[in-house]
């Protein structure tokens, strides 16, 4: 199985309708195909051509209209904004405080994590990495490698207590992961940053880890608050 195919189904299949939209040349304003017709025609669930759908959506590609379908949008920054905007404010938490408690976890936890980390942890952090590379590489965002190389980087500590509430604080703000990859140059700026860590974790620094993890905490906020209009 290649590492591409262990990526989620739904952002894999959001990944060929994107290439749907490209190959018939769909314009801003154009209907997509029906679930029915996407799902037969990639042969998978309705319920994963509407996850799929919603991911797109929620990266500011289309937009789903009670009995209409889903049409074509310009993915502009402006719509990209609006979404994220949307999306915060449904939350049942405070994004902003949701960020700080990644900013106060998450560096803690990669120190821990180039302490504690088996090798067997530690490849599956590579492997994470990998599959956001190849996805990158194949004009894709490698949002669902990058995500699962922070709950990889969580799982391989100790304290079971720190690593729970970590993720917990990751799951609730990952949904507006999908939307910040779609900021041109996040992806390989992400990667890169992923990259620094896992070094440091892999050569057992955890100031170094920890260090790197605040600096790549530091530039996602600042590109949620260019998108966002925040001083």
């Amino acid at each position: 199985m290649s590492r591409i195919r262990s990526l989620r189904l739904s952002e894999r299949i959001a990944q060929e309708i994107r290439q749907i939209i490209k190959r018939e040349n769909l314009n801003p304003g154009d209907l997509l195909p029906s679930e029915g017709d996407l799902a037969i025609r990639l042969e998978v669930s309705r319920t994963t051509i509407r996850e799929a759908l919603r991911i797109l959506e929620l990266g500011g590609l289309i937009q789903t209209r009670q009995g209409k379908g889903s049409i074509v949008l310009e993915a502009s920054m402006g719509f990209i904004k609006e979404a994220m905007a949307r999306l915060i404010k449904d939350q049942s938490a405070e994004f902003d405080y949701l960020m700080q408690a990644r900013e106060v976890l998450e560096p803690v936890v990669a120190g821990y994590a180039a302490r504690e980390a088996s090798l067997e942890s530690i490849r599956r952090m590579e492997e994470s990495l990998l599959s956001a590379e190849e996805e990158i590489k194949n004009g894709g965002s490698g949002v669902e490698g990058s995500i699962r190389f922070h709950h990889e980087i969580v799982n391989s500590i100790e304290n079971m207590i720190l690593s729970s509430i970590t993720n917990m604080v990751i799951n609730l703000i990952e949904r507006s992961t999908h939307l910040t990859f779609n900021i041109p140059s996040r992806p390989g700026k992400s990667l890169e940053e992923h990259k620094r860590i896992l070094m440091a974790i892999k050569g057992s620094d955890s100031d170094a880890a920890a260090q790197f993890m605040k600096e790549h905490l530091e530039s996602v906020k600042k590109n949620l608050d260019d998108v966002l209009g925040n001083e």
